[in-house]
């Protein structure tokens, strides 16, 4: 039989290399397989940040938009809203005064004491008042004709007034307390007996106040 030839030094540190290079070639790939897995993880996280950070951007531009829509569509309804109530509200009732023949007839039942006769010259709610006492209030057309009766019948002469008045005694009331039941469309009159009834008008020159002084010095203060 043949002898078994020993492997000479050098084949035994040969075959001593080969197992290590194979050792570091597996280390190598592994070290490159983690860094290729690293990047690729890297690189997935920023795009899912990038496309989480779009997608919440986008959210707020759609809600913004969303916002101006709402509010533009509310102050076309609240415009819309006030030129409605502008056009239904009720204008404004400027006091007028009445042509001449009613102021005659309204003069006219004073000094003849036929007061029935204001009733038809009234609105359907009069406001008198007398001065000092601050009475009486609201009172229906037959009501405020009979406040109108009672005050100037308790002394037949008082029936006997002047509505001519001169302008100075008419300022002179409008400067007083009293001064609202003298406006410059009001019918004024003043007995010999210094009484002073004054009748103010609405914007439909119907008789809407009836103020009673029972001396015009109640009217200069």
């Amino acid at each position: 039989m043949d002898k078994e030839v020993e492997p000479t030094e050098v084949e035994q540190v040969a075959q001593q290399v080969k197992p290590a290079k194979k050792t570091r070639r597996k280390t190598i790939l592994l070290g490159l397989l983690i860094a290729v897995l690293l990047v690729a993880a890297a690189g997935g996280s920023y795009w899912w940040r990038d496309k989480t950070a779009k997608a919440s951007e986008n959210r707020q531009t759609a809600d913004i938009s969303a916002l101006q829509q709402t509010t533009a569509n509310l102050k076309k309804q609240l415009a819309a809203e006030i030129a409605k109530n502008a056009k239904t509200a009720a204008p404004a009732c400027v006091a007028k005064a009445p042509g001449a023949t009613t102021i005659d007839n309204i003069e006219t039942s004073i000094t003849s004491g036929n007061t029935a006769a204001l009733e038809g010259y009234m609105a359907a709610s009069v406001n008198v008042i007398t001065a000092a006492s601050e009475g009486l209030g609201a009172k229906t057309p037959t009501q405020a004709v009979t406040s109108i009766t009672n005050f100037i019948s308790s002394d037949t002469s008082s029936w006997d007034y002047n509505f001519s008045l001169p302008a100075a005694s008419l300022a002179t009331y409008g400067k007083g307390s009293y001064g609202q039941y003298f406006p410059g469309t009001a019918v004024v009159g003043k007995a010999t007996n210094k009484k002073v009834i004054s009748f103010s008008f609405d914007c439909n020159t119907k008789i809407s106040t009836v103020f009673f002084a029972a001396n015009e010095d109640l009217l200069k203060q």
